[in-house]
């Protein structure tokens, strides 16, 4: 790699190390960060690498800036594998092309703000393709049973890497390395990957496969209706996280030269792993709203296919003309202050300010032996992290379930004689079915440019239906 290359690659991992200190937490973030204080083999919303992650940064401290370095981790040893794969399938050359578009597509530089579970999912994913070209191509064993291990790391990050399984399956199906088939290697990999999976299939069973079933319904549609409004809303959304231009230029030399995508092994390989998980989606965006950020793996594959193509035909005006683009939907994304007039929805900041100061004013009325309450996982993370001293917070209010139902068992056999509540003004009805005696005591609000939020605060004397709440979770 040039100096030019790394010196850029650097300052891209420290503009955003520095960026990443200066905003509060999401409400996900805050929710997988308590994950990594209760460590699981699975939980009810996703497998738990992205718990282990953060479990494993955070011991410097639990402060946003140490909770993101998982997600900085994660985004930049894949930034590094995109450029190995390049180098090692093309050239050097395609390699740095292949490194510098990832690193200034928009999906890549939330992927360096945000600690999900796509975080690890990225880093396992371009793992995989990496060691699996390896493993094949080359001929090298180890290789591909490191691909098998690090399978089986990418579904303990997300079900989603289920994709790749398959869309390696139909390169291996359509391509001349089938013989591979009829060689036990890839079956020991295979049986590797199913062992590193094994404690999540574990949990699922000993949970009623809540998770399984839980995300196969969120993304799968079980009423095949029509909706050209969803599938409009998808292809926009994956224009905008891989850039406009690229993302049209990318599916243009796929279907343009698909013959020659489909007949090049090394194509081949990069087509598969790049075009089934997005038809995948695309597919079922036409019955149901599929989120943006589900597709993010297949442009690791679809980066570098990309940058093949753009070396080939030597497109310097497209590639400068796409990066000034990059440069611009980032700036808007990062810093919308020096952007007036944009709309409220187009401003992802603002889904991060303001709970924390919420929070910390509200501080005030947690006192000690007082039961902490909210009313949906994301306040209830939020308030979690944020409120002074970190106390655990509960949801007893009906809510969309999630690990907080299991949560709840910690308070079995506790007497609950005062309670703090933070959430919505519209819980006190349902408040008052479960305490004597319920009380408004202030609403915190938080206003900027771009985000308003409002707290109602409650306190809580009383509580009435302690066994039947609190038994232990069965779903």
């Amino acid at each position: 790699m040039r100096t030019r290359i790394k010196w850029l690659f650097a300052a891209v991992i420290a503009v955003n190390l520095l960026y990443n200190a200066s905003l509060p937490l999401h409400f996900d973030e805050a929710y997988y960060w308590i994950w990594s204080k209760h460590l699981d083999w699975s939980y009810f919303d996703h497998p738990p690498m992205v718990a282990y992650l953060i479990h494993l940064f955070t011991i410097g401290g639990d402060s946003e800036f140490f909770i993101r370095l998982a997600a900085v981790f994660s985004t930049t040893c894949a930034a590094f594998l995109v450029y190995l794969l390049g180098r090692d399938m093309f050239s050097p050359r395609v390699g740095e092309l292949a490194l510098v578009l990832f690193l200034f597509l928009p999906l890549v530089h939330i992927g360096f703000l945000v600690i999900t579970p796509d975080s690890p999912l990225f880093l396992f994913w371009s793992l995989v393709l990496y060691l699996f070209y390896q493993g094949i191509f080359h001929d090298r064993a180890y290789c591909l049973y490191g691909a098998g291990i690090a399978g089986g790391l990418a579904l303990m990050s997300k079900y989603t890497a289920v994709l790749l399984f398959a869309a390696l399956f139909l390169f291996l199906l359509f391509s001349p390395y089938r013989r591979v088939f009829r060689s036990g290697r890839l079956y020991i990999a295979c049986a590797l990957a199913f062992l590193v999976f094994l404690p999540v299939v574990a949990w699922n069973a000993g949970h009623d496969w809540v998770s399984f079933r839980f995300q196969f319904d969120h993304g799968v549609a079980a009423q095949k209706v029509f909706n050209p409004d969803t599938a409009v809303e998808f292809l926009g959304a994956q224009a905008g996280v891989f850039n406009p231009l690229f993302f049209l230029a990318l599916l243009y030399y796929a279907a343009r030269y698909w013959r020659r995508n489909l007949s090049d092994p090394r194509l081949a390989f990069l087509f598969w792993t790049f075009a089934f998980p997005l038809l995948f989606f695309g597919y079922h965006s036409l019955f149901k709203k599929s989120e943006a950020n589900w597709t993010v793996p297949a442009y690791i594959a679809g980066v570098v296919l990309l940058a093949y193509w753009l070396d080939r035909f030597r497109c310097r005006r497209l590639v400068a003309t796409g990066l000034v683009l990059s440069l611009l939907i980032i700036s808007l994304v990062k810093s919308p202050e020096f952007f007036p007039g944009l709309p409220r929805e187009m401003i992802m900041k603002q889904q991060l300010q303001g709970w924390d100061s919420v929070f910390h004013a509200g501080s005030r009325y947690v006192e000690p032996g007082d039961v902490v309450l909210s009313d949906s996982y994301e306040t209830a993370s939020l308030a979690w992290y944020y409120l002074a001293g970190r106390p655990q917070v509960h949801i007893l209010t009906p809510a969309r379930f999630s690990q907080f139902d299991y949560w709840r068992q910690d308070l079995a056999g506790r007497t609950i004689n005062r309670a703090v509540f933070f959430g919505s003004k519209e819980q006190r009805p349902e408040l008052e079915k479960i305490f004597m005696q319920v009380e408004p005591v202030d609403t915190i609000y938080y206003r900027d440019r771009f985000t308003t939020r409002e707290i109602q605060v409650y306190r809580c004397y009383g509580y009435l239906l302690q066994e039947k709440t609190l038994s232990a979770v069965t779903q």
